[in-house]
């Protein structure tokens, strides 16, 4: 059974995966709004595709999420977006440093999954939150990342829950990408403070995986999973390079 959508609402959506979801979306004649921070990005991807609507604002901002929801009520809500954290060790970093994911990610997450269920939005819809490997391994190099991202994971199952017990009709889904997405500001961050802490170069990291995960190939397995998929009960999925995997 194929799902269409004919609203998607992609937060973070601007560039990487979400830019690419984003496309896979509009080509498939979803009505698509981006939200992104940096407006010569979302200006870009305008040019590059004239039928994507974008707004420019800081979705962790107060009120935004249950605005935004409200006047374009969706039926995909995916939340990509998020900082990118300063790479050092816990000895070195600031507390504003090391929460900073925890008070942009998480808020996101946070403020979209209670809208969602406070709106609510109609039965049917379906919010798909992107999480990290960080929150399955940690990331002793990125301060608060892995435990915001583990938080992330937790918020859809909260979310689902709520929805459940209300009979609301909606579905949370995360997606947990288990490799750093190459080509991307924070592989390239990240990639080279590990390499650096072990002595390799950032090449010999990201050559750890066999087959890359890019922004594009993640964009079109997200894509393939929330159309295509009929397991209704997976609340989330691991991405590598090898592809989607649905986690117990």
């Amino acid at each position: 059974m194929t799902q269409s959508y004919s609203t998607a609402l992609i937060i973070g959506g601007s560039r990487g995966t979400g830019r690419a979801l984003a496309i896979k979306l509009s080509e498939s004649g979803t009505r698509t709004i981006v939200v992104g921070r940096t407006l010569r990005d979302l200006e870009q991807l305008k040019n590059e595709y004239s039928s994507i609507e974008i707004l420019a604002l800081d979705a962790a901002a107060e009120e935004v999420a249950s605005e935004l929801l409200a006047e374009y009520e969706p039926d995909l809500l995916a939340l990509v977006g998020g900082v990118q954290p300063k790479m050092d060790t816990i000895k070195h970093l600031s507390w504003d440093d090391f929460s900073s994911a925890w008070n942009t990610d998480v808020k996101i997450a946070f403020e979209f999954t209670q809208a969602a269920l406070r709106l609510p939005l109609k039965s049917g819809a379906h919010i798909v939150s992107f999480s990290s490997g960080a929150s399955l391994l940690g990331s002793p190099l990125s301060g608060g990342y892995a435990g915001s991202k583990r938080m992330q994971y937790f918020l859809v199952n909260y979310g689902q829950r709520e929805a459940d017990i209300s009979k609301l009709g909606l579905k949370f889904t995360s997606i947990i990408p288990k490799q750093l997405m190459q080509g991307t500001d924070i592989a390239k961050q990240a990639s080279s403070a590990y390499a650096d802490a072990a002595g390799k170069t950032a090449e010999q990291f990201m050559g750890q995986w066999d087959k890359p995960l890019t922004p594009d190939l993640a964009g079109s397995l997200v894509y393939n999973l929330i159309t295509e998929s009929n397991d209704a009960g997976v609340k989330a999925y691991t991405l590598t390079g090898q592809g989607a995997e649905a986690m117990d």
